[in-house]
């Protein structure tokens, strides 16, 4: 019965996490649970669950006297700090990882290769759906998942959820229609840090990912003060772009 509850709680969760990415709901729209339980045909319990685990990604808050509400963007300072502490974190856990060269090695490579999959995927279907798009951020999370995993660091582990959680939060700034990937920058700059692990050349390996970290803040940055600049003059703001990870 305990297993059966956590798999229902995983699943409402994943629903409700996707309707999220898909900005079906404003930010600041109030998110009933007794609503949502009603809709997805569950009970409160598990609703209330996912909910309180999502308010750790960020995505959503608690508000006194209104409940759960959809959490705000994530503004220019916001993103620079986020990646600014990717940095410091995955640096640290790829300089790390390099004293299990070989796992390290023969894990990027299957990662790197995985995600390329997933982009012909992308091409063959002529269209990105959600679950193509999720596909996509799991191949290139994957990636970075790896420097952590090979660390063998417990707590660089923790921190790294912490950071994943926020950077679902951030993804969200471009889930709210038909996105242009930016898949083949994001695949070409994992290339250039594998590149650098292969030849054992971890400085250099230290030096792309940061190369990496700061391009997906450029475009972030980028697509960010184009919204901005189009809410100011009135007009349809740019087609949202989910950047790489």
């Amino acid at each position: 019965m305990a297993v059966h509850r956590q798999v229902l709680r995983a699943e409402v969760e994943e629903l409700i996490l996707e309707r999220l990415l898909e900005s079906r709901w404003a930010p600041g729209s109030r998110l009933s649970i007794d609503g949502l339980a009603r809709d997805l045909e569950v009970s409160p319990t598990p609703v209330r669950e996912a909910m309180v685990s999502l308010e750790r990604s960020g995505l959503v808050e608690y508000v006194a006297l209104r409940g759960y509400v959809v959490a705000p963007m994530l503004d220019a300072e916001q993103m620079t700090e986020l990646l600014d502490a990717r940095k410091a974190v995955e640096a640290a856990a790829l300089d790390r990882a390099f004293e299990h060269f070989d796992a390290l090695l023969e894990d990027l490579e299957a990662a790197h290769r995985a995600h390329g999959d997933v982009i012909a995927s992308i091409e063959q279907a002529g269209e990105v759906t959600y679950e193509l798009l999720q596909e996509h951020f799991r191949a290139d999370w994957h990636f970075h998942q790896i420097l952590f995993d090979r660390a063998e660091n417990r707590y660089l582990g923790k921190m790294v959820e912490t950071l994943r959680s926020h950077t679902h939060r951030m993804r969200q700034t471009w889930a709210g229609g038909p996105p242009a990937l930016d898949i083949h920058e994001a695949y070409t700059e994992h290339g250039r840090i594998l590149e650098k692990v292969r030849r054992h050349h971890q400085d250099g390996a230290l030096q792309a990912l940061v190369d990496h970290l700061d391009a997906v803040l450029e475009r972030s940055l980028t697509i960010t003060e184009a919204e901005h600049v189009a809410e100011q003059m009135g007009e349809p703001a740019p087609q949202p772009v989910a950047t790489g990870r």
